[in-house]
């Protein structure tokens, strides 16, 4: 008896209607198997990404750190200070060095020699009155 019911599954495994059965059930299997193929695609992509986002933020983390670090010592707050807002100690003076080029007064050569009390007063009138407010 199972040899006839063998033969009778092969007929119809092998048979026009078996063929085309099994065909929609291997493109069933195939689907499946290309949907899986691309969400492992985009899980890697959003994986690259994840990591390439916490390599800039542990950059990130490590250049705050140092900036606390330098901002916690009285030399680094004293430093931030003169760096943003141009703050100087009492009984200090800034001197302002201007580029002679800039001004359009360099006829060709290169002047070393430009300081602030010499160029406000070059300038213009308007450098005159500057210089006579005491700026």
């Amino acid at each position: 008896m199972k040899s006839g019911n063998r033969f009778t599954w092969q007929r119809f495994f092998y048979s026009p209607v078996g063929i085309v059965i099994g065909f929609i059930v291997f493109i069933f299997l195939l689907r499946g198997g290309w949907a899986i193929h691309q969400k492992a695609l985009l899980a890697q992509q959003r994986l690259n990404q994840a990591q390439t986002e916490l390599t800039d933020l542990q950059h990130q983390q490590l250049s705050l750190s140092n900036s606390i670090n330098q901002l916690s010592t009285p030399a680094g707050i004293e430093a931030e200070l003169r760096e943003k807002y141009h703050a100087v100690k009492e009984g200090e003076s800034v001197a302002v060095i201007v580029d002679n080029s800039k001004l359009g007064d360099n006829e060709g050569g290169s002047s070393s020699q430009s300081t602030s009390s010499t160029t406000v007063s070059q300038l213009s009138w308007w450098g005159s009155v500057m210089q006579f407010i005491g700026f």
